[in-house]
């Protein structure tokens, strides 16, 4: 597994949530004005995608996610 797969699973057990919910809160975290539309045909799917609105990442997360790494 990747290090960029890592720190989606990573986040997702720190908050108790999905990785899918990770990665979709994520790109809301990116642009506000983006707006993911993701296909889903199992409702836990459904429920991942309308919950991840509601999940709020740290900078430091988002930072993580998009591969940045943040100087001390």
């Amino acid at each position: 597994m990747g290090r960029q797969h890592v720190a989606f699973r990573d986040v997702a057990d720190a908050h108790g949530v999905s990785a899918q919910q990770v990665a979709l809160a994520w790109e809301l975290a990116l642009a506000p004005v983006v707006i993911p539309i993701p296909g889903a045909s199992r409702p836990e799917s459904i429920r991942d995608s309308v919950r991840a609105a509601e999940l709020v990442l740290a900078a430091d997360e988002v930072d993580a996610l998009s591969g940045v790494s943040r100087a001390a």
